[in-house]
């Protein structure tokens, strides 16, 4: 009989497959949820170095340096979880035999969205905003805890709707990520008519609209106004449309460039996958609304910059390279295919363990502070990945409804009997 450590050794080789994601349809690919694991992973250090520039004085002295730079950046994960949305549900509506304004079509589509993604975002609001309510609780260094709106009720309802960006210009309080999932919904409204628009078009019309399209988007990125009307726009699709449209056109062409990729050298490849991530998080933000040539040259540059890596990038795990083999990885694939359970819970994670441990040892020296990070992300993982097998997973299932049903019915049916018998 194998031993314990030989028996938990087994236990957690066998996770990637036990926890694999539920599809509804078409082929998995765990090099694009190897991608998912590289967004998830600059979201996640990037907020947890937010924080402890925060609370730590120590830390907080190397605020300007460059590894703080690179180390704080979140919404740049955030920028590659967009193109892997408009590359997979560009993929998805490619693969399908019906128009993507068809009945067939959206009725799937926006069921997949409803049924699997909704329901593990409400439960942790719901579950949040009870928790504070309840406790009173304060999260101490936040930025976006104290804004608009006043009632936690009210911004609870703002995030239910999708809409707390739009109508307060604010991120949401409950869950400040939120502001990300704000605008993936907006892209998915509006991505059938994107989809339908595009893919009827051939030849070099489909290529100039495709070009076309991506550089008003990012000409848009860097000037998009904060308002429109009453409507706050500056965290909108407006800001972020050139990510999803990369992704839609990294699907169109993905034949094609797995083709070439295949056609050089394996090692460069490779190579070229991962220097096109180290330049993905060191290439250093445009500012937005340039207000000279200049300064409009350098943004336009920078963007192009960051389009190019998420290109090489999507390029090399389309053909069997190093960078494939490491995105495809089954733990590196299993924790990016947990990816949304893992930026469900990972801030209130952080934000907690970390003021808790600054009460204890707020004069550590940076490298504690890194230990600390470290155990901090070990314990994001096992929280996210309990999340994902508990919750998200139980939606994946594609019928879970009806089987929801039945349960009821099974339990009343239960509980009748037994109240019968007692008569």
């Amino acid at each position: 009989m194998p031993s314990f450590p030989g028996r938990l050794a087994a236990l957690a080789a066998s996770l990637p497959t036990r926890l694999q994601r539920r599809l509804s349809g078409g082929t998995y690919r765990p090099e694009v949820d190897g991608l998912r694991f590289i967004a998830i992973a600059i979201v996640v250090v990037g907020h947890f170095c937010e924080r402890a520039l925060r609370f730590f004085p120590n830390v907080a002295d190397h605020r300007d340096s460059l590894a703080a730079d690179l180390l704080t950046r979140p919404g740049l994960g955030v920028m590659l979880f967009f193109a892997v949305s408009g590359f997979i549900l560009a993929s998805q509506a490619m693969r399908s035999s019906n128009s993507p304004l068809s009945g067939a079509f959206l009725r799937s589509y926006f069921a997949r969205r409803v049924l699997r993604i909704e329901p593990p975002y409400l439960i942790l609001l719901v579950a949040t905003w009870a928790a504070l309510m309840v406790s009173g609780y304060h999260p101490e260094h936040t930025n976006h805890f104290a804004t608009r709106p006043d009632s936690l009720t009210v911004s609870l309802l703002g995030s239910v709707v999708y809409a707390h960006g739009l109508l307060w210009g604010t991120s949401p309080r409950l869950f400040p990520p939120g502001w990300s999932l704000e605008i993936e919904v907006q892209f998915y409204l509006l991505a059938p008519v994107l989809f339908f628009s595009y893919f009827r078009l051939r030849g070099w019309w489909r290529r100039l609209c495709g070009g076309a399209l991506l550089a008003l988007g990012v000409l848009l990125s860097l000037y998009t106004p904060h308002r429109l009307g009453g409507v706050y726009v500056f965290d909108s699709i407006l800001r972020f449309f050139h990510f999803f449209w990369l992704g839609i056109l990294l699907a169109d062409g993905r034949e094609t460039i797995a083709a070439a990729m295949r056609r050089l050298p394996r090692t460069l490849v490779g190579a070229a996958g991962f220097l096109a991530l180290a330049v993905f998080i060191a290439a250093p933000a445009p500012l937005d609304n340039p207000s000279t040539a200049g300064s409009l040259a350098g943004a336009l540059a920078l963007r192009g910059l960051a389009l190019l890596a998420t290109t090489t990038m999507f390029a090399c795990v389309f053909a069997p390279t190093s960078f494939h083999e490491f995105c495809a990885n089954p733990w590196i694939s299993l924790i990016g295919g947990a990816c949304y359970s893992i930026y469900l819970t990972h801030l209130q994670t952080i934000q907690f363990l970390t003021s808790q441990i600054a009460k204890h040892a707020a004069g550590s020296p940076v490298a504690a502070v890194a230990l600390f990070g470290a155990g901090e992300m070990l314990v994001v993982l096992v929280v996210g990945l309990a999340y994902y097998a508990v919750i998200e997973r139980t939606f994946m299932i594609k019928d879970w409804p009806s089987r929801f049903r039945r349960a009821l019915r099974a339990n009343r049916s239960r509980e009748n009997v037994t109240v019968a018998g007692n008569g």
